[in-house]
């Protein structure tokens, strides 16, 4: 399985606190099942800045450990007006370097303007995949918003605790949702710390199967992403 969004790597988010933290997070992906980790560390103007180059690095570093699934490089970048700057000048990263870009919501409040940005976005060639969907309050309020994004050909990256209820009831019933009407394309760990996500994957995946088909469950968890890892249009 490839795990889509992760903070694996060390003291550059808010995700893993020291290089041992990310050994024994990565170990974990590993025993739940996962050959391959995106890491989409958080890319936030005036506060997650750390540059491509910078992570690039730390993933070498990483994947030089024996018996640890393969790291990729890739972003979570918190949507502004200069996201295909920050990709253009390689500070924020495409996932793999390929055309595919992982961004992110306020949760509790609209981005004005978002229509018009994920436009830009695509009119350079990028394709957006927007990061756990489920959790944003307006999805609660207003499923439409969802097919409307997913209309303009926005990816839907879910996380994996949302069916568990690990970010609220909202979430819970809107990823549900989502999974009935066959909207999430790929799936993720969002892992942050030890012994959180990862030990409960198994549980998330035997309830995702109750409301999925098998091969939807293939595809979220394994082909898509390798086909994105490709840069394979889809």
């Amino acid at each position: 399985m490839i795990d889509f969004h992760s903070h694996i790597l060390p003291n550059i988010d808010d995700g893993s606190r020291s290089y041992e933290e990310s050994k024994i997070i990565l170990s974990e992906a590993k025993n739940a099942g996962f050959d391959k980790v995106i890491s989409t560390s958080h890319y936030a103007l005036n506060c997650f800045e750390t540059p491509e180059y910078k992570r690039e690095d730390l993933i070498e570093e990483l994947n030089s450990e024996k018996g640890l699934p393969t790291i990729i490089l890739g972003s979570e970048i918190f949507l502004n007006y200069t996201i295909v700057d920050l990709l253009k000048e390689y500070k924020a990263s495409t996932i793999n370097k390929t055309n595919y870009v992982l961004f992110e919501l306020p949760l509790r409040h609209q981005f004005p303007n978002l229509k018009i940005t994920i436009n830009k976005l695509k009119e350079n060639n990028y394709i957006p995949i927007l990061a756990h969907p489920e959790r944003y309050s307006i999805s609660h309020k207003k499923f439409d918003f969802l097919l409307e994004l997913k209309d303009m050909g926005v990816i839907f990256q879910a996380n994996y605790g949302s069916i568990l209820g690990m970010y609220g009831f909202g979430a819970k019933l809107t990823v549900k949702k989502m999974f009935k009407n066959n909207l999430v394309d790929l799936l993720g760990s969002d892992v942050h710390r030890p012994n959180s996500i990862y030990p409960n994957i198994e549980k998330a995946l035997d309830k995702i199967s109750r409301i999925s088909t098998p091969s939807q469950l293939d595809d979220m968890t394994c082909n898509t992403a390798e086909s994105i890892l490709r840069g394979e249009y889809l």
